[in-house]
């Protein structure tokens, strides 16, 4: 099974870009049927109001998780670079684009009214199409070159630890090579770099199954998917939504294009939201998935806000004494 994040774009992810995309393939273990924690089953404790607004941070995709992300990402390729370089190798780091604005609006959160847009930007569109800089270097290596850089970059395929999440999903995930050890410099461990993706992921995916036999959801998304059929936009979700805009960067749209298919898009969705209130639907029954989810399952997340905070803390340290070379 591969897990995609409904925050992220569906597309794999180039050498370049450790873990603004990340997709790691899970295998359902038998006993969970990969239905994972029963959502309907009593939580184990209550949690505290601390634990329940970290869990809910760690799960709302916002302007301001957009902006960590892009933080924790140029750290990434700062650390990762050094490692190479280190190792007697070149690593061109790779632009992820401009800093998202702060007043994005996303799949979870209404942003700015004044200049609508989801922060997607034509930099998505060379990513995937593996043109960026560091691509085109790697490929004008020869096959024993490549092969030598591969292993210092990404370590031996033999270099994998098991990771079990929160639904009983199952996999493996890289702990060789510079980009384990740069994840290991910024979050502490590598297993927590690849948790901080990873568990949200899983348990959001938990969730949309939830919201999938939720009335007062689907009330309000029916509201909301008629609105934007009515207004010329039509889409199953606003993750949906986004990603028709990322897969146009994809496609090679003009940044004049993609900003102004954004912009229109953004004010029919902000229209159809407060029309249909899926948005506030949506985070209302979240919070009431996570009342009813395990007691494990909310430590999971609060470990996983623990170690970004964390990560946080070192990427800022790093950035505001460091820039990328290119």
């Amino acid at each position: 099974m591969t897990y995609l994040s409904r925050r992220g774009t569906g597309r794999a992810p180039t050498r370049s870009l450790p873990l603004l995309i990340l997709v790691v393939t899970l295998v359902c273990a038998a006993a969970t049927a990969c239905t994972g924690p029963g959502t309907t089953a009593h939580a184990e404790a209550v949690p505290s109001a601390r634990e329940f607004g970290h869990a809910t941070a760690v799960l709302t995709s916002d302007a301001t998780a957009l902006r960590q992300r892009r933080q924790l990402f140029d750290a990434l390729q700062i650390l990762t670079q050094r490692c190479m370089r280190d190792r007697g190798l070149r690593y061109l780091v790779t632009s992820a684009g401009p800093q998202p604005p702060t007043g994005a609006t996303t799949a979870d959160s209404i942003g700015s009214r004044s200049a609508p847009g989801y922060g997607v930007s034509t930099t998505l569109g060379r990513v995937n199409s593996g043109d960026m800089a560091e691509d085109r270097y790697v490929r004008s290596l020869s096959t024993a070159e490549q092969a030598r850089y591969t292993a210092a970059l990404d370590g031996r395929v033999d270099q994998a630890t098991p990771l079990t999440l929160p639904s009983g999903a199952s996999g493996t995930y890289g702990t060789g090579g510079c980009m384990a050890q740069a994840r290991a410099r910024l979050y502490g461990t590598v297993k927590a770099a690849f948790e901080d993706t990873l568990v949200p992921q899983d348990v959001d995916h938990l969730l949309e199954a939830y919201l999938a036999s939720d009335h007062s959801y689907q009330t309000a998304l029916g509201r909301w998917q008629r609105c934007m059929t009515d207004a010329g936009r039509p889409a199953r979700t606003p993750t949906a939504l986004i990603q028709s805009l990322q897969a146009e960067a994809v496609k090679g749209a003009s940044a004049s294009t993609l900003a102004r298919e954004q912009r229109a898009a953004a004010v029919a969705d902000q229209h159809c939201d407060a029309e249909s209130e899926l948005r506030r639907t949506g985070a209302a029954q979240r919070d009431a998935f996570l009342q009813h989810q395990p007691a494990r399952t909310r430590a999971r997340l609060e470990e996983v806000w623990q170690h970004r905070q964390q990560a946080l803390a070192r990427a800022r340290a790093l950035l505001g004494k460091n820039a990328p070379q290119k």
